[in-house]
């Protein structure tokens, strides 16, 4: 589901961030990192978020237009922001009302392999929600415009419609950016599929076959590989890539049902292996969702953390975005939209 944005959000964005920079009690720090920002850090973290949720509540007038869906503007106090919705009001025949589910729209990207709250966030909801009417909805913005990330910029792009200036004319054009709604799930589903991950622990990739180049299948044809062994219909060894992590035992089983041979590149602090198929290769895991590997085609078995700095600075409750059924299945529309019009019915 997508929504067009508009100038006025624009404004409405920028309005939010700039009182919310300008407001004596809130602190200079990032929530999440705990860095020091300025103004400028302000309007990149808030002129996003709210003009997602700005066409969150778009879309969902969209799907019910007899309801008009109330945003939070107000500066929170910092321990208020776990417990309040990001919808606060319904109106409907022309009264005023609270919400009946809670939701909570975040801004995400497009490249996040899990979703999810913060444990803290979600426990907090818990106390004044029943977890089937909490939902949890991933929107990113997308620029539609040619152009590179940096001239993509939203706080760019802003500045340039607003002052007409030839000193912003590398930035793209306000006119062609959009909220896409990736998915909603209810707080039921976090509750029962997410796991906890812990301050401290790390983030480890989901997308855990990486299909490799020519050079990884020479080097196997030249035998400057180990070969562990051909296995057929079993449970694929889970093992530890870099000395310096564990070994993901959270992820569980890895099953896979057709023929493989095994490989593996060693290191003095690191170890790759990769997978060949022999034939169609089907793998399961209950954590990360289903897997379909190719004859012929050779595999890293990357079983890796993410980013330079994996470590997570809070507590967590994550479900790998690939194992939601409707998005592992590509019909990501069609439950998105039900999911969406049950929202608007009910809040």
């Amino acid at each position: 589901m997508k929504y067009k944005i508009t100038k006025k959000d624009f404004d409405t964005a920028f309005d939010f961030a700039l009182r919310y920079h300008l407001e004596p009690k809130k602190s200079l720090s990032s929530r999440t990192s705990g860095a020091s920002r300025g103004l400028g850090g302000v309007l990149d973290s808030f002129i996003l978020g709210k003009l997602v949720e700005l066409g969150v509540v778009k879309v969902l007038k969209s799907f019910n237009p007899s309801k008009d869906y109330i945003l939070d503007f107000d500066i929170k106090q910092n321990n208020e922001v776990l417990s309040e919705p990001d919808i606060i009001g319904v109106v409907e025949n022309k009264k005023e009302r609270k919400p009946k589910c809670f939701l909570e729209i975040k801004n995400i990207s497009k490249d996040d392999r899990w979703i999810g709250l913060t444990l803290e966030q979600f426990d907090t909801i818990k106390k004044s929600s029943d977890p089937k009417n909490i939902f949890i909805i991933g929107a990113y913005i997308q620029n539609n415009s040619q152009g590179n990330f940096k001239q993509k910029d939203p706080l760019g792009i802003y500045l340039k419609d607003k002052f007409k200036s030839k000193i912003f004319k590398s930035f793209t054009s306000i006119d062609n950016i959009e909220i896409v709604i990736e998915y909603v799930i209810s707080g039921k589903e976090l509750n029962e599929r997410g796991f906890v991950f812990k301050k401290g622990f790390f983030i480890y990739e989901t997308e855990i076959f990486e299909i490799v180049g020519k050079q990884v299948d020479n080097n196997i044809s030249n035998g400057k590989f180990k070969k562990i062994g051909s296995f057929s219909d079993g449970i694929l060894k889970r093992y530890v890539m870099d000395s310096k992590f564990p070994d993901p035992k959270f992820i569980g089983d890895i099953k896979f049902n057709g023929k493989i041979d095994l490989y593996e590149k060693l290191n003095q602090k690191s170890s790759r292996r990769f997978i060949h198929c022999l034939t169609d290769v089907d793998v399961s895991n209950d954590m990360l969702g289903i897997f379909n590997l190719k004859k012929g085609k050779t595999y890293l078995f990357n079983l890796h953390t993410v980013g330079r700095n994996p470590a997570l600075n809070r507590n967590n409750i994550w479900i790998a975005k690939r194992s939601i059924p409707f998005l592992q299945a590509k019909k990501l529309i069609t439950k998105t939209e039900k999911n969406l019009t049950h929202i608007a019915k009910e809040i």
